[in-house]
């Protein structure tokens, strides 16, 4: 009898160490979607996140503005050498720098040498990292939330100082792109399909630790959006976070006042938001501005400091402490033009230059009409598409 009981317990056992290796389907398997501030990184299963122990662990990616798809500035470089495999070391220009041993298994405060019990975890042939510790250290908040829409989904954001949405504004507001997410997810799990997620893949002159020549294919170029109407909003959104782009969409007062479910998801989505405020004089450009930024206020509860403005009041609104869109070009395309010329046009135009471009594209059907073409050609010709952002402008 006691070897039944002995023989039975080691088949349960080989059962279950069978069990933990085998792949969970999708629909029994939790996901983890990840964001950093209001952008939302793409769903991959070689980097989501996963709990271990009480502890949730992200990969070492998601801290470094060079190594996540989000390019969003934490303020923290990283360094892992992929080759040796014996540490991950994040640091700031603050002076704080901490060590995740490998071989040991634990971390240090490099200055101080303090010791940690946290440890890093290998995973999918990279470094994960406890998000409560880095997080702490760094002076970051995190927070963890299920997704109401997505059954068994849940959502780990980590935060700085400068987030604009709170968790649960936020996650209202980026519901269209995390359906995205998860669609470019399931699709690239499909037997037989080989389906590149979009934005995995190295921008040309982003390439870590690679030395090139400034040309005008790898300077950054911006976008904006000048919305004088919201008939074509929603489909200008739809075009860019299908892209996985990011623009600055620079809204009237009257727009800000009446469009603020969709100013709420350009926030929640990771979009810049700033006044248009094309008065005759100084005095009517700063009352349409004051206009602006109490909408704002009222609908997200949150302040810009991104405006469009006349060119010739553009230094008297900077001395009232606004950032000015400087546009390089501004693209007005015509239903008489087919979009293959149109696109055709600006690239020629912007063919050898070696500045930071902005380029702004009136927000009507016609630049609704034209903008995924615009931006394959971007693509296509390695134009670096960057985030407008008022620290950047």
């Amino acid at each position: 009898m006691k070897f039944l009981r002995r023989f039975t317990m080691t088949l349960l056992t080989l059962a279950l160490c069978v069990g933990l290796f085998l792949p969970l389907p999708v629909s029994a398997a939790d996901l983890y979607f990840t964001a950093i501030n209001e952008r939302i990184e793409y769903l991959t299963s070689d980097t989501m996140p996963f709990w271990s122990g009480g502890t949730l662990y992200v990969p070492y990616t998601l801290f470094d503005k060079n190594l996540n798809s989000t390019q969003t500035d934490l303020g923290i470089t990283v360094s892992y050498n992929s080759r040796t495999k014996t540490s991950v070391t994040l640091y700031n220009l603050r002076q704080q720098m901490l060590t995740f041993d490998l071989v040991s298994g634990n971390c240090r405060d490099e200055l101080t040498g303090e010791v940690f019990s946290y440890r890093a975890v290998m995973r999918n042939g990279k470094p994960y990292l406890p998000l409560e510790m880095v997080c702490s250290f760094f002076g970051l908040s995190w927070s963890y939330n299920a997704l109401p829409e997505i059954p068994q989904s849940y959502l780990v954001r980590i935060m700085t100082d400068d987030v604009v949405l709170d968790d649960a504004t936020f996650i209202g507001s980026a519901g269209y792109l995390l359906e995205r997410r998860l669609q470019a997810y399931t699709q690239s799990l499909s037997p037989g399909e080989t389906t590149t997620t979009p934005g995995t893949s190295a921008v040309p002159g982003q390439e870590i630790g690679k030395e090139e020549e400034v040309t005008s294919t790898n300077i950054p170029t911006y976008l904006a959006i000048r919305c004088e109407s919201g008939d074509s909003i929603l489909s200008i959104l739809n075009t860019l976070d299908t892209a996985g782009r990011y623009g600055a969409f620079f809204l009237t007062p009257e727009l800000l006042e009446s469009q603020g479910d969709l100013v709420r998801r350009m926030l929640g989505t990771g979009h810049s938001v700033g006044i248009l405020a094309l008065g005759e004089t100084q005095e009517e450009t700063a009352q349409l501005l004051e206009q602006g930024q109490y909408a704002l206020e009222q609908l997200a509860l949150t302040r810009t400091t991104l405006a469009y403005v006349p060119q010739d009041q553009m230094d008297a609104m900077e001395q009232k402490g606004w950032v000015c869109w400087d546009e390089t070009l501004l693209l007005t395309p015509s239903s008489t033009v087919s979009i293959s010329s149109y696109c055709s046009r600006i690239m020629n135009r912007l063919e050898g230059r070696n500045l930071v471009t902005y380029l702004t594209l009136s927000g009507d059907a016609d630049g609704a009409r034209v903008l995924s073409t615009l931006l394959r050609q971007l693509s296509e010709e390695h134009f670096v598409v960057g985030t407008p952002l008022e620290t950047r402008l």
